[in-house]
């Protein structure tokens, strides 16, 4: 199976880092001591990267403001949100907002 590139671009107004940590080898299976930092564009105003992945695999992952679970992401109003998840494409771009982050 081959691999294809996915891009990742978040947007989060009150993080000056951001980390990816989720179920794949290349975003740390769940290791927030191995979390990949995105780069932020002061241009766009997002944090952004891109990782290979098999193509059809289907990829778990939260955001962290910090290297531990403590800086979690949270909804909106700091509830807990689900996991996101996507099956990797060539092509894919995961655009999405953080709200909050646990404190």
């Amino acid at each position: 199976m081959a691999n294809v590139k996915v891009g990742f671009k978040v947007v989060a107004k009150n993080a000056s880092k951001l980390y990816l940590v989720g179920s794949t080898q290349n975003l740390g299976e769940w290791n927030p001591a191995k979390a990949i930092e995105l780069e932020y564009c002061d241009k766009c105003q997002t944090f952004s990267t891109s990782k290979l992945f098999k193509e059809g695999e289907t990829v778990e992952f939260k955001v962290l403001k910090d290297k531990s679970y403590d800086a979690v992401e949270k909804g909106w109003q700091g509830e807990e949100i689900t996991n996101h998840t996507f099956v990797a494409s060539k092509g894919l771009v995961v655009e999405f907002e953080v709200f909050n982050f646990a404190e």
